[in-house]
């Protein structure tokens, strides 16, 4: 049985990324590489982190102050491994989150700071609720403030089966 480490593997090895040379455009298959493991998550070249457990993948967004409208911006605007990204629920945070002695309550691979993180879910139109990573609480606070908020975009990896014809090579 596979592990979804393989199957995303897998499924990036039919996505494709053009290459220009001097003779003529050409289509070439494109995996990104593993390149860091956490037991749990695996991190690939193009910054996606895969939740092995969950099936989630995960994409930390710049490690810098932002406000909820921003994040929902930045998140619905990324194209990294074919689209799809939003902001996390609370309950998706919830699930990354362990408790440890040495207060890193978030894996390394995804190199934000330890503060604040916004989830989709709103209390009404000026509010929307937060996740704090260091004593592992949800709060509700106002979208417009940034100041130690911090945003990750996730997704569910849809799985595609695809069948091989051969194809003719134009002359």
């Amino acid at each position: 049985m596979q592990n979804a480490v393989q199957r995303q593997a897998r499924q990036w090895a039919f996505e494709k990324k053009k290459i220009v040379d001097k003779t003529a455009d050409v289509q070439l298959l494109y995996r990104p590489e593993i390149v860091a493991r956490d037991g749990r998550y695996v991190a690939f070249a193009n910054r996606v982190i895969c939740d092995c457990f969950s099936g989630l993948e995960w994409l930390p967004g710049p490690d810098k102050d932002i406000s909820w409208k921003e994040g929902c911006h930045w998140a619905k605007g990324l194209s990294t491994g074919g689209g799809g990204w939003r902001l996390p629920t609370l309950n998706e945070l919830r699930g990354l989150f362990r408790m440890n002695k040495n207060r890193d309550n978030l894996s390394p691979l995804f190199e934000i700071s330890m503060t604040d993180v916004w989830s989709c879910e709103t209390q009404d139109e000026s509010s929307a609720w937060g996740f704090n990573f260091l004593p592992g609480n949800q709060f509700w606070t106002c979208k417009t403030l940034s100041r130690r908020f911090r945003v990750l975009a996730v997704r569910q990896r849809i799985y595609h089966a695809f069948k091989k014809t051969p194809q003719k090579i134009p002359d």
